[in-house]
């Protein structure tokens, strides 16, 4: 499994000590391309303005859960549904 964070609002130095002070120990990449801000005022416009947007993709590439705003233990708990851990970790169909 990869945890990949995406962080499209703040500059780099922001997001380093965001980081650092939450503790995150996961992957995280910086694109404050274009069209990554238009993806994040896209999310705005359904009413969700919370970050970070989460998901969890299985090996298909088919989104099992997502969810926004930040919980701590939230993806530890959902890791450890046997229904959702199933289908995160079983072989793609062929």
């Amino acid at each position: 499994m990869v945890v990949l964070g995406v962080n499209t609002a703040d500059d780099r130095e922001i997001a380093a000590d965001l980081l650092a002070k939450k503790g995150v120990t996961f992957r995280n990449a910086l694109d404050p391309s274009t069209d990554a801000l238009k993806a994040l005022r896209a999310y705005e416009t359904l009413g969700m303005t919370a970050v970070p947007m989460s998901y969890l993709i299985d090996r298909e590439g088919k989104v099992v859960a997502a969810w926004y705003g930040y919980e701590k233990g939230k993806v530890d708990r959902l890791l450890n549904d046997p229904d959702l851990r199933k289908r995160l970790l079983s072989e793609p169909s062929r």
